[in-house]
């Protein structure tokens, strides 16, 4: 074999071989960025951070195969934002008014339940504003109100602790305290 075909090919080996050596470094430089990206997204723990970078740069293949398996299932911006979904489900939750008698959801202006046919709400006897049942005193005026035996039992059952009101507020009855009151919508 001629020298000069040795030497060609010996250069062609060596080109080869740096090509492929920079191509496994770039490889490799880039599975570490690729993987400190993917967990700052994924964590705030330092701690975390830096080992799953240093699993990826150690064991470059494997590591990386590893790191995919154990690393945390959601981003956070995924966890914040299922956070801020969930705070808007309460919130609705708990600005929409239900029946404490079978739970079906009421509108705040209804003095009935159209499921159970349960009273939700009274006139004040002081004001004539709309009471909810469950309410010890008129939120307008700050009159107290005398629950029926059905809302004291429920209050009792709610608050073992509770005091039922001693007296009866003056001149009234149970007809006045409770009675209908239609309201315009």
């Amino acid at each position: 074999m001629p020298v000069d075909l040795i030497n060609n090919l010996a250069t062609v080996a060596g080109i080869v071989v740096a090509a492929t050596g920079a191509f496994l470094f770039a490889f490799w430089v880039a599975m570490g960025i690729w993987t400190f990206n993917d967990i700052r997204s994924r964590s705030r723990d330092w701690l975390a951070i830096i080992l799953a970078c240093a699993l990826v740069l150690i064991f470059p293949v494997v590591g990386l195969i590893l790191y995919m398996m154990i690393r945390p299932k959601d981003t956070l911006s995924e966890v914040y934002d299922r956070a801020l979904e969930e705070e808007a489900l309460l919130r609705e939750l708990e600005g929409t008014m239900a029946c404490h008698m079978c739970g079906v959801p009421v509108k705040e202006n209804w003095v009935y339940c159209p499921n159970c046919h349960e009273q939700l709400q009274h006139a004040c006897i002081n004001c004539g504003n709309l009471v909810r049942n469950e309410w010890e005193i008129c939120v307008f005026c700050g009159t107290a109100q005398q629950p029926t035996p059905a809302i004291a039992a429920q209050r009792a059952a709610r608050n073992p602790f509770h005091r039922e009101m001693t007296r009866p507020p003056a001149e009234v009855d149970d007809e006045t305290v409770y009675r209908p009151v239609r309201v315009a919508e």
